[in-house]
C-alpha cells in the first residue's frame, strides 16, 4: 500500500476527531454538530472587507485587546511575557491600579511566588526557569526569544537578587547551555536575532556550534508533535530564514531546506482552511472546525502568526489570507467581553500586529533581524562548514528499582 493511500485511509478513520496540542494543554472538545455547521455557513457568507477596511478592523481588534490589562499582583511572568510578544516595548500592565510599562517594571527586580524573574548564572544570566504550569518559562529560552521579537537591545539591564544582568548575559548563557536532543525553537529564534545567521560559538562542554546546526535540528522536528501544532517551530524557522536573507545570503543547504519546509506548511494551512476563514483545529494534521471562540482563537491565531512571518509580501492580499485575518479580527472584537486564555490571545494579536505593520506603509514589520550585512566570500565559505547535530529522541528514564 503506497504512502498516500495509507494517509488517506488514516484521515478517513479519524475524520471528525477534534483534538489539540495547544500551548496550555487544552482538553479535546466534541466534534462540531449541525448547529456549528450552520454557524460556519453564516460566518462564511460574511462579506469580505476591502484591504483598507480590513486594516481598520485589525487595528480595532488590537486596540480592544490592549484594554485587557494584566495585573502585576495576579498574573504570571509567562502571561506578561506573552503580552510583550504581542505589543513589544509598549506593552502596559496594571500595578496597584496604575498603568505601568511592563518592560520597565519587570526589569526592576520583581518577584513571582517569592522567586525572582531573573537569575545570575555561571555563564551570565537567564529568566527564571519553569516551576509549574504557566508560571515562568514554559520552554527553554522562550523569554529571551520574546525579548528578541521586541528588539530589546543587548545592553538592556534587568535586576536580580545578585545584581544586574543584561540581555547580552542571557544570550551568553543560552549559547553555553545549548545541547542536542532538546527543543530548539526558542533558542534558534533568540540566537539568530542577537548573533546573526553566521554565528559560531562553543557550548559549556567546548563543542563548536554553528547557527545552521540549530536550523538543521529545527528542520528535522516533526511539526505535529511540537507545541501548538508546530506553529512556534515554523515561526522561529521563518524568522531565521528571513534573517539569513536579510544578511544577503542566497538560500542553500539547511537554509534552503528550511524554506522548503515553510512552503510546504503554508500550503497545508491553506488546504485545511475552513469556509469561514478559520484554520484547522488540528493544525496541519487534518481539516477540522470548532464552534468555540477560545479554540478558534488558539488554533487560527497560532497558524496566522506563523503565516505572517513566513509569507512573502505579494501573498498577503490573497483572499484566503484576508479571510483568516478578517475572521480572527472579528472574533476578537465580537467576543471582547469574554474571558480568554492570554497565551492564545497574545499569539493571535502578534499575528495581527505583524499583518498590520506589513500592510501599513507608515510602519515597519520585524520579519527577522536586519543587523547583519552581506558577508564577504571568506565569511560565506566558513558558513558552509557544518557541524551536524543528529536529532534523536532522548531515552526514557528507567523506573526505580523496587526496594527488597
Amino acid at each position: 500500500m503506497n504512502v498516500s493511500l495509507r494517509l488517506s485511509l488514516f484521515a478517513l478513520l479519524f475524520a471528525g476527531l477534534c483534538f489539540t496540542t495547544g500551548c496550555n494543554q487544552s482538553s479535546p472538545s466534541e466534534s462540531a454538530d449541525s448547529s456549528s455547521e450552520t454557524e460556519t455557513e453564516v460566518a462564511s457568507s460574511r462579506e469580505l472587507e476591502s484591504p483598507e477596511e480590513l486594516l481598520k478592523k485589525v487595528e480595532q481588534a488590537i486596540e480592544v485587546s490592549q484594554q485587557k490589562y494584566l495585573e502585576s499582583e495576579k498574573h504570571s511572568p509567562w502571561e506578561i511575557f506573552h503580552g510583550i510578544l504581542a505589543f513589544r516595548k509598549d506593552y502596559k500592565i496594571k500595578k496597584d491600579g496604575q498603568t505601568v510599562n511592563a518592560l520597565e517594571w519587570l526589569s526592576s527586580g520583581v518577584t513571582y511566588d517569592g522567586e525572582p524573574w531573573f537569575q545570575k548564572t555561571e555563564f551570565g544570566g537567564r529568566p527564571h526557569p519553569y516551576t509549574k504550569e504557566n508560571a515562568f518559562e514554559g520552554h527553554k529560552n522562550q523569554s529571551l526569544a520574546i525579548m528578541a521579537m521586541a528588539d530589546i537591545p543587548l545592553d538592556h539591564e534587568v535586576q536580580t537578587p545578585d545584581g544586574p544582568i543584561t540581555v547580552a548575559d542571557m544570550v551568553e548563557n543560552a549559547k553555553k547551555e545549548i545541547q542536542e536532543n532538546e527543543e530548539v525553537t526558542w533558542s534558534l529564534w533568540a540566537l539568530v536575532h542577537y548573533l546573526g545567521p553566521d554565528a559560531v560559538w562553543y557550548d559549556k562542554k567546548g563543542e563548536e556550534w554553528h547557527m545552521s546546526d540549530l536550523v538543521y535540528m529545527q528542520n528535522n522536528t516533526i511539526t505535529n508533535d511540537s507545541p501548538c501544532g508546530g506553529t512556534h517551530a515554523l515561526f522561529a524557522l521563518a524568522y531565521a530564514r528571513n534573517t539569513y536573507r536579510n544578511a544577503g545570503h542566497r538560500l542553500s543547504s539547511y537554509w534552503l531546506e528550511a524554506d522548503q519546509k515553510l512552503q510546504r506548511y503554508i500550503e497545508e494551512a491553506k488546504a485545511m482552511q475552513n469556509l469561514d476563514g478559520s484554520f484547522s483545529y488540528d493544525y496541519f494534521f487534518q481539516k477540522s472546525a470548532c464552534e468555540n471562540f477560545q479554540e478558534r482563537l488558539e488554533t487560527t491565531g497560532h497558524t496566522l502568526e506563523f503565516l505572517m512571518m513566513a509569507l512573502p509580501d505579494d501573498r498577503l492580499n490573497e483572499e484566503w489570507v484576508r479571510k483568516a485575518v478578517s475572521l480572527l479580527a472579528n472574533d476578537i472584537i465580537d467576543n471582547k467581553g469574554e474571558k480568554v486564555n492570554y497565551s492564545a490571545l497574545y499569539h493571535a494579536i502578534d499575528g495581527l500586529v505583524i499583518y498590520r505593520n506589513r500592510m501599513d506603509p507608515n510602519r515597519t514589520a520585524q520579519l527577522g533581524s536586519k543587523s547583519y550585512k552581506t558577508p564577504d566570500e571568506s565569511t560565506e565559505a566558513k558558513a558552509n562548514v557544518k557541524v551536524l547535530k543528529p536529532v534523536t529522541p532522548a531515552a526514557p528514564a528507567l523506573p526505580p528499582v523496587p526496594k527488597q
